[in-house]
């Protein structure tokens, strides 16, 4: 069986790695090139070995998963060593235009997953920009496994998707900073039962919304007139959080477009 490569080794690929692995995917078809030690040292811990010169005709696919300003160089050594690769980018802000002012020959997807992949819940946004129908099929397999994978209209949805799920965790955790902070109290400063009644309370919210009722009435099912929850919801709207942190999602959508322009 042929071989998947990832060109970075950092946490969104460890990420994909273990999801991989969770859900079967035999650790000897999965192979990595990174410099950082950590990395390398964490990824034959759990068994994953290094990509070499050995391996250059059994490779089938590469996970570009590399920071963006290294992406292009990344991206030119393995078209130098491989004729017609097929690489998958999960670099945020390069589009396709700089990859191929670099080489044409190949096919290429640009998706941006989520690190939550390695739990089976990850969302990953695909875009085909160069590959064929069987190629593209078996990356949205593959992603599907890992979570979900949502096919984009335009590449130009890649950097909404980024700003708004691929940095979304990020923001989750950073609110349950407040829990948390306030939990510790509650529970004598207990982080293994303070991390279970986040966890619990968030697998409470997420059943809800797969129910698919809508948010609103999700809402008003807690917040009974004149109580705590009313309370709590008055201040947040009087305070414009909202609006707050849908600016904080522009601004990382923003972000992500200019990346593209720096590199």
């Amino acid at each position: 069986m042929k071989k998947i490569v990832f060109f970075g080794a950092g946490n969104i690929a460890q990420s994909i790695i273990l999801g991989l692995i969770s859900i079967g995917y035999d650790k000897r078809n999965i192979l990595f090139i990174d410099r950082n030690k950590k990395n390398q040292s964490y990824l034959k811990k759990i068994g994953i070995k290094k990509y070499s010169s050995k391996h250059i005709n059994n490779i089938d696919l590469f996970f570009l998963a590399v920071k963006p300003k290294d992406a292009l160089m990344a991206f030119q050594e393995i078209c130098d060593s491989h004729k017609n690769p097929k690489v998958v980018s999960l670099v945020a802000g390069i589009k396709s235009k700089q990859y191929f002012s670099i080489s044409k020959n190949i096919q290429l997807i640009r998706a941006m997953p989520t690190t939550s992949s390695k739990f089976g819940k990850g969302i990953t946004a695909l875009f085909n920009i160069s590959s064929s129908s069987p190629s593209f099929n078996k990356v949205k397999k593959i992603f599907n496994k890992l979570g979900m994978a949502i096919e984009l209209n335009k590449e130009q949805e890649m950097d909404a998707f980024t700003g708004l799920i691929g940095s979304g965790p990020a923001y989750f955790f950073y609110l349950l900073k407040v829990y948390e902070k306030r939990l510790m109290k509650i529970c004598n400063n207990d982080a293994k039962m303070v991390a279970d009644a986040m966890s619990n309370m968030l697998e409470g919210v997420a059943l809800s919304v797969a129910s698919n009722d809508n948010l609103d009435n999700l809402i008003a099912k807690v917040a009974s007139k004149k109580g705590t929850t009313e309370a709590g919801l008055k201040s947040f709207k009087e305070n414009k959080l909202l609006s707050t942190f849908d600016k904080g999602i522009t601004t990382a959508i923003k972000r992500s477009k200019e990346i593209s322009n720096e590199s």
